[in-house]
């Protein structure tokens, strides 16, 4: 399937959850404590420039903070380039995702513009943008003075720029107002398994919660290769990133986080779609309930589990050279449940800080680092999913996964049917994230019973949004 055939009406069209009033009156505070509005200072005036040129900014220094991830991996090896492009030094830390995320919000919170260019994803974004701490690059872009001439903004998914707009003036919700990131990496869910235990034990791919379930269960603990095998394998830390692969289930039963400004994680589709995950994260090792994205990644590259469920573009890391699954997974659709298939939607993407003294530079860093020649590099750094349309058809592409079985109809697949970002956006959503992660892993570990612990968070939730 090529990505130009993609019905673009249908690509990631982020639910216009309404933006309850509480989030808008929080976020009137923190732009109030900001001392401006989000992204205020707008490009630097024409007279800055006369035209553009990769050398304008040449004798600057920034200070790049990325995230322990395939895209900061290839940043980090191509960045020499940018240097001797543009005569700007860069400064690059990177530290693990958790650590990341508060070392970022630390520093943007201080207003002190240590940090020009960072990682971020749209629930980063709302926040950030509510507070005035994140830069509204759409100016940017529309500067032909700071753009460059063949930087073809139009290439991304269309789709995928709609997810990084939110508009923080009426409170209007995703895919309205200023553009607060540019893409540089796209995840859907998909539903990773090993083909060889699959075939070994005659079990079929599942194509359903319920027949996933099942097989999971059949696998649990089976002897396969001098390992004991586990059923499953995902993120079961208490934070919402966990919500990623979760999203696959919420999703396919209806459940919901907000609805009409009131938390509804406890209610019958919201119930059902944990009690149904409880019951696969059964036959995940007990260690799993704290697991990030990559213990979970670690565990299924050992080849300790039959199934997983997480980001599609983990392939690299699965079929590299040295890895014992190299070549025995398959890649298939979320599975279904009574409201269909389902996967949520994460972009990796570069923002700039809003208290940047070097956003000239910034900006041609953000260019350079999602441009069509530097995202086509990365795919061999292992950076997918590309966020250009040229990108996703580009032969380099195809080569880098033709002996994956089904994996680059599988990640278009998701992307043009069944990934969105499924939560209402605001700017306490992080909050609101960590709050349902925590309950759900409560009722993994037993702790609680699943309407309980739900209960308890829409409670807190609805605390929280007020």
């Amino acid at each position: 399937m090529s990505a130009r055939e993609y019905d673009m009406n249908r690509v990631i069209r982020p639910g216009k959850a309404r933006v309850f009033a509480a989030a808008a009156i929080a976020t009137a505070v923190a732009i109030t404590a900001a001392g401006c509005s989000a992204g205020e200072s707008g490009p630097q005036s024409a007279a800055d420039v006369e035209s553009f040129d990769w050398k304008n900014y040449e004798g600057e220094e920034l200070n790049i903070l990325l995230s322990q991830h395939p895209l900061a991996g290839a940043i980090q090896s191509n960045v020499a380039q940018f240097e001797e492009q543009t005569g700007v030094t860069v400064n690059i830390e990177t530290l693990s995702e958790n650590d990341y995320m508060v070392k970022l919000l630390t520093e943007l919170q201080s207003q002190s513009g240590s940090y020009d260019v960072f990682m971020t994803s749209q629930p980063m974004n709302y926040q950030y943008a509510a507070a005035g701490w994140i830069e509204d690059l759409q100016p940017w872009v529309d500067d032909d003075k700071q753009t460059a001439p063949d930087y073809d903004f139009d290439d991304f998914f269309p789709a995928l720029i709609e997810a990084e707009r939110w508009d923080t003036t009426d409170f209007g919700g995703a895919g309205e107002g200023g553009l607060w990131a540019i893409p540089a990496n796209e995840e859907g869910y998909a539903l990773f398994y090993r083909a060889d235990i699959l075939e070994a034990n005659g079990i079929a791919v599942p194509e359903t919660i319920d027949e996933l379930i099942a097989a999971a269960e059949q696998l649990d603990g089976i002897e396969f290769e001098g390992k004991t095998i586990s059923g499953f394998v995902s993120r079961g830390d208490k934070t919402y990133p966990t919500l990623n692969p979760f999203s696959t289930f919420a999703g396919a039963y209806g459940a919901r986080d907000i609805t009409d400004g009131k938390a509804t994680v406890n209610d019958e589709a919201g119930v059902t779609a944990v009690e149904k995950w409880v019951e696969l994260m059964q036959t995940a090792p007990a260690a799993a309930s704290t697991y990030t994205w990559y213990e979970a990644q670690q565990d299924f590259i050992a080849g300790n589990a039959a199934f997983y469920i997480d980001a599609d573009h983990m392939a690299p890391d699965f079929e590299k050279e040295g890895s014992g699954i190299a070549g025995k997974v398959g890649y298939a659709l979320p599975p279904e449940g009574p409201e269909g298939r389902a996967s949520s939607l994460w972009l990796w993407s570069l923002g700039m800080n809003a208290a940047s003294e070097h956003k000239g530079a910034a900006w041609q860093f953000i260019q350079w680092a999602t441009s069509k020649e530097q995202l086509t590099a990365a795919i061999a750094e292992g950076n997918m999913n590309p966020t250009r349309i040229s990108v996703a058809e580009s032969e380099e592409m195809a080569a880098a996964t033709a002996e994956w079985g089904d994996y680059n109809e599988v990640w278009k697949t998701i992307l043009s049917d069944y990934a969105s970002w499924q939560y209402a956006p605001s700017a306490t959503w992080t909050e609101v994230g960590d709050i349902w992660a925590t309950a759900i892993q409560s009722a993994v570990l037993g702790q609680k019973p699943v309407q309980e612990a739900l209960d308890d968070a829409a409670a807190k939730i609805d605390d929280a949004i007020k």
